[in-house]
């Protein structure tokens, strides 16, 4: 049920250009079968506006994640690093208002093999499935 109190509710952003595969494709659809787990492709990683992410926690989101192109292999050049430094910016932010800076990450993956790009996918996936207490409430308590 969305927006219980109790359910956990987790936006995971993605960049279009990490999905080169039917394979990597399906490994990021099976994140959306997740409960409580909302999945968006981003044109950049890099391009996410920090307002954006805080957006999605004045909403119903108890965390966010961004899975990025791998390092060094970014067709937007930096894009990448960018999200690492947004990302950052963000956790501040969260931590600056009393929030859990814990509850927003970046997974960029290793290399480009398909290998890594999953295990960036998995780790999103357990991320998602870890978070228990709303950012919101962390606050409150």
């Amino acid at each position: 049920m969305k927006g219980h109190a109790h359910h956990r509710n987790t936006h995971i952003y993605f960049c279009r250009n990490v999905i080169t595969n039917p394979g990597l494709a399906a490994a990021m659809a099976n994140l959306s079968l997740m409960e409580g787990v909302h999945v968006e492709p981003v044109p950049c990683g890099g391009r996410i506006d920090p307002r954006y992410i805080l957006k999605a926690f004045e909403g119903d989101a108890h965390g966010v994640a961004l899975i990025t192109c791998p390092v060094t292999h970014c067709r937007m050049l930096e894009g990448n690093l960018r999200a690492i430094h947004r990302i950052g910016l963000v956790r501040e932010f969260l931590a600056e208002s009393g929030l859990d800076p814990d509850s927003v990450k970046v997974f960029v993956p290793d290399n480009s093999d398909d290998s890594a790009i999953r295990n960036s996918i998995a780790d999103a996936g357990r991320f998602a499935a870890a978070l228990t207490v709303p950012a919101k409430e962390v606050a409150q308590q």
